[in-house]
């Protein structure tokens, strides 16, 4: 578990990376401008390193419950209701999370046999691709631990210990 841990860790810290060179290229692209007339391609570099970062980072962020929650109607339900409420959502969650991974590792396995390029500068569109599919496999197996932990904890009456 911790390997795994580790390694969702890893993947947030290179989809952060990713953010900081799609930042760094539109940066110097744009100063580059009023000089020399910029960077070939930076379309395609900054879309490819946005895709890389949002998804490399998603399986972390599920693995740490750091994504975004709404919490509005639940803190109204008694303990229960708000215990199986989560689970249903995190079971929902992995179930998304696993239709998309498998649909997109399947278009980049697709890509990776296509001769199809980015527009401007040829990027093997494969490329593109495999971030997403990483990124959506990677929350796939979060999420799956997460139920698991759900499931493994259980749910307790408040004041009552979980022996």
């Amino acid at each position: 578990m911790k390997i795994l841990d580790t390694a969702f860790r890893y993947l947030a810290l290179l989809g952060a990376v990713s953010f900081a060179a799609a930042a760094c290229i539109t940066v110097v692209d744009v100063v580059m401008r009023k000089f020399s007339g910029g960077i070939l391609g930076t379309v395609d570099y900054v879309q490819l390193f946005i895709v890389s970062g949002a998804f490399l980072a998603m399986p972390y962020a599920f693995r740490v419950n750091a994504h975004v929650s709404l919490d509005l109607v639940s803190n109204f339900l008694p303990p229960f209701a708000q215990w199986l409420l989560g689970l249903a959502t995190s079971l929902l969650t992995l179930g998304f999370c696993c239709l998309l991974g498998y649909y997109s590792t399947q278009s980049a396995l697709s890509m990776l046999s296509s001769s199809d390029i980015s527009m401007n500068i040829g990027i093997p569109m494969w490329i593109y691709w495999a971030p997403f599919a990483l990124g959506l496999v990677g929350s796939s197996v979060a999420m799956a631990f997460n139920v698991a932990d759900q499931l493994r904890a259980g749910w307790n009456e408040p004041g009552k210990s979980a022996t």
